[in-house]
């Protein structure tokens, strides 16, 4: 999931301040600092991963959080101190629950195509299950489910 991270720039020798939205409700909030920009994702990717792990072991759905984006953000008051903007994506299927081993059939020219296409994207996909999972959460998103 992409997560809009607003950024105050640093004054006077200060950290960069970055704050992410989507996470913060009436119950958390989820800020981060950075001294210099390369620290910037780390950082903020950290903090998110910290919120969004207190969150699932109270409980609470975190595949329901959703995002409306950085021009909806910058309209809001409470965001007027960011000067820059940034999309930070953060593999939210660890927070999903545990993997179940289900029995499926598909045909094998597709399962060949597919373990083409992980195969070809290592840096995308991990293997078989992690390909079938994304194209999963893809059609579930924009089924609006």
């Amino acid at each position: 999931m992409y997560f809009s991270v607003g950024i105050e720039e640093p004054k006077n020798g200060e950290a960069f301040g970055l704050v992410v939205p989507a996470l913060c409700t009436d119950n958390f909030s989820c800020y981060s600092a950075a001294d210099c920009q390369e620290d910037i994702a780390p950082m903020v990717t950290e903090a998110i991963t910290m919120l969004l792990e207190q969150m699932q072991e109270q409980g609470l759905p975190v595949q329901d959080i959703k995002d409306a984006g950085v021009l909806a953000y910058q309209k809001l008051t409470d965001y007027a101190f960011c000067n820059a903007w940034l999309l930070v994506h953060v593999d939210m299927s660890a927070f999903e629950g545990k993997p179940k081993r289900i029995n499926i059939s598909i045909p094998d020219t597709l399962i060949s195509r597919i373990d083409n296409k992980v195969k070809t994207s290592p840096d995308k996909y991990r293997d078989r299950s992690h390909f079938l999972a994304t194209a999963a959460r893809h059609e579930l998103e924009t089924a609006g489910q």
